[in-house]
């Protein structure tokens, strides 16, 4: 496709770009990378200028192109997460994208596939990941066998809970508030039927799959890169998050306190 014909439509490019930098941005990726491969995409599709202000919930993008004209759209961002595969998948794409500036229409349909694409699809690496970490740091830090054999069960619990539930939720602190809960109130039970046998290990174990680690890591992250407004909201997420996780345990002690000595 040549450069007069992608030209032809430079609002519908903006569109495209910003489908492409909601992705991103929904699978977790930093500020720096977003705004950089928006920016790209316009470039190669006309030149000119391109503005882009991102933050966790609000792209904005204006592109003035090099005939004059300019093209403003924003883009609200109602939820995000981390998904390595499919991120690695749209940073492909970008750069499919910039060496051969397919059709816009190619460009909704790819990034429409990438997004929906194992939506449903229960992962076996993710899934032998939960039941491994879990086990290994119960045992780690002084668990038995038996509570590692517990935590993995507990493992299995929050993975299909996520699985089910993780997609529709909006509020990640409330989410993580009511999955500690759960994850409290399933190690206690795992005590409770004699599987495990120290509440403690099982629980640390549990918890190390609910911390927000990935989140503050990408806190740092932008704030080094100079995105320091996202990089004080992804921090203050990630501790609003680990105070939910906290008062989600909390919660299931005091709930089921009397199983705790068991």
């Amino acid at each position: 496709m040549n450069k007069e014909k992608n030209n032809e439509n430079p609002a519908y490019v903006v569109e495209c770009a910003l489908d492409m930098g909601e992705a991103m941005l929904r699978t977790g990726a930093e500020i720096l990378r977003v705004e950089d491969t928006i920016m790209r995409i316009c470039t190669a599709y006309g030149g000119g200028i391109v503005d882009v202000f991102t933050i966790l919930s609000l792209i904005i993008l204006s592109w003035t192109t090099e005939e004059g004209k300019t093209y403003t759209q924003t883009r609200r961002i109602d939820s995000y997460a981390s998904d390595l595969e499919k991120l690695e998948e749209l940073n492909a794409l970008s750069r499919y994208i910039c060496v051969n500036k397919p059709d816009c229409d190619e460009i909704v349909e790819r990034v429409s596939a990438i997004m929906e694409s194992n939506a449903k699809r229960i992962s076996k690496s993710k899934f032998v990941g939960y039941l491994l970490l879990a086990s290994a740091f119960a045992v780690f830090f002084g668990g038995t066998i038996r509570d590692g054999i517990a935590a993995a069960i507990v493992a299995i619990i929050l993975y299909f809970w996520d699985y089910f539930f993780s997609q529709s939720s909006k509020n990640r602190v409330v989410y993580s508030l009511i999955t500690s809960m759960v994850a409290g109130l399933s190690c206690l039970l795992t005590i409770w039927v004699r599987i495990g046998m120290d509440a403690d290990k099982v629980m640390i174990g549990s918890i190390m799959l609910l911390i927000p680690g990935v989140n503050l890591m990408n806190a740092l992250r932008d704030m080094m890169c100079g995105d320091i407004i996202t990089g004080i909201l992804r921090l203050a997420e990630a501790l609003m998050m680990s105070a939910a996780i906290a008062a989600g345990f909390g919660i299931a002690i005091m709930l089921m306190g009397g199983f705790v000595s068991c």
